[in-house]
């Protein structure tokens, strides 16, 4: 029996652990500082064990462990696969590749283990359905000459009931960190590079069939991707985020007030409304609607200041910290104001396209779709998308179907075809078409 220890009991992992428990010759350790987290996921499954432990005292078991899947944040990554290396057990997780990360690849060949990241939704199904149809192309003698691949994780239509229209179906501190994150891609062959500054403010609309209008904004650094999916003929490569109309401009406005800034000072005594007017300088609130929408240089009737509004910032209640950033309030308030309901579910949305020339010099696209809505009381769509794919690669790799060393995403052929294969048995899978240009 193979031990393959899991680190968080958060908001994806239970798809990913139940999945993975329903193999008879896995034995699954979850770990997680609240053990309760890690029982409920758990469900008094034989082949499953609830941990409480801290990652700094982890050592033991994860020296014990044939593989190790981390869904814990980002920002802990490096110190899981630091671990994993010197104890010299492969590991498996959905965030994205740091540079820090990518840097380790020598020190995880010479481990001999496999260190697979981004192997959830986006990144995960994104870069496996995109290789899976580029190969498919080149095979036919085919070129890509256009890439753009948009992904969005929302409330579906029925639960986006408030203004903002968007509830945290992932980490919020990783959502929030993702509004400013800047962005790279390649069109018509120039390279455009937007800052996390200004990311919001770079949004267009796109409509999706069956789902209706999106904005969609820059997503991470596209151009990246280039080598790695082997298309080094394309002139234009993008990746992009959905969100429903009005969330672009309400994060940049908020960033505009300076609220995604992470210098802590003392706020103890303070309500919102007292808060944000010392943000824009104002010394009276009794006009604090009319004063941010001048410090903005919008109207006060506009739909930002009516959102900033809502979300609680004009409000007489109190801070809840003594000392805090900007950005934790904002994280803060943002949880509170946009979480799931009792019986509200999810919406996932992914859509790729590709302008292909074909032999001949026939040109066509190829639109891949993938729309994924959550169990009502049940698992989120975000959920099932990001933790299933982890679950399906860890089973493969603790079972030595790939082993490939070092620090690697899920591009190589012999891994993306059975995650994808499972997948698609699962329900989870992107439909294609085709259209001549």
């Amino acid at each position: 029996m193979k031990k393959v220890v899991v680190f968080g009991a958060g908001r994806i992992a239970a798809p990913c652990v139940r999945h993975m428990l329903k193999d008879p010759d896995l034995q699954v350790v979850v770990v997680d500082k609240v053990i309760e987290n890690a029982q409920k996921i758990i469900a008094n499954h034989p082949g499953g064990e609830a941990v409480s432990l801290d990652l700094q005292d982890a050592d033991n078991l994860i020296d014990e462990a044939d593989l190790v899947v981390s869904l814990l944040p980002r920002f802990l990554d490096l110190q899981v696969i630091n671990k994993c290396i010197e104890h010299k057990t492969s590991l498996v997780f959905p965030n994205f590749l740091s540079p820090e990360i990518k840097d380790l690849d020598q020190k995880a060949k010479e481990a001999g283990i496999t260190v697979l990241g981004e192997i959830g939704l986006d990144p995960g199904i994104d870069h496996m359905s995109a290789v899976k149809v580029i190969d498919e192309i080149k095979e036919k003698g085919g070129a890509v000459k256009k890439f753009s691949s948009w992904c969005g994780g929302l409330p579906a239509p029925d639960a986006a009931n408030e203004p903002v229209r968007y509830k945290f179906s992932w980490s919020p501190e990783e959502a929030i960190e993702a509004c400013t994150c800047p962005a790279r891609f390649q069109k018509q062959g120039k390279e455009i590079n937007i800052s996390g500054s200004e990311l919001m403010k770079h949004y267009s609309f796109k409509n999706v069939a069956g789902c209706g209008w999106f904005e969609e904004y820059p997503n991470s650094d596209a151009i990246f991707y280039i080598d790695i999916y082997g298309i080094p003929e394309v002139d234009t490569i993008y990746r992009g985020t959905f969100r429903y109309p009005g969330w672009c401009e309400t994060i940049a406005c908020l960033y505009e007030v300076g609220m995604f800034d992470t210098r802590v000072e003392d706020v103890g005594n303070m309500t919102y409304k007292e808060y944000i007017c010392k943000r824009i300088g104002l010394s009276s609130n009794e006009n604090i609607a009319r004063a941010l929408a001048e410090y903005l240089g919008v109207r006060e009737y506009s739909v930002v200041i009516k959102n900033i509004e809502w979300l609680g910032f004009f409000n007489n209640e109190p801070l809840p910290f003594e000392q805090a950033a900007a950005k934790e309030i904002l994280s803060d308030l943002l949880l509170k104001k946009l979480s799931y309901g009792k019986g509200e579910r999810d919406l996932v949305v992914m859509v790729h396209e590709f302008d292909v020339l074909q032999p001949g010099g026939k040109a066509g696209r190829i639109t891949s779709t993938l729309v994924e809505y959550g169990e009502p009381d049940g698992d989120s769509a975000m959920a099932r998308t990001t933790g299933l794919p982890v679950a399906i690669a860890a089973k493969i790799i603790v079972r030595g179907k790939y082993g490939k060393p070092g620090v690697q995403i899920p591009v190589d052929r012999e891994l993306y075809r059975p995650v994808l294969k499972e997948l698609e048995e699962l329900g989870i899978y992107l439909k294609d078409t085709y259209v001549e240009l």
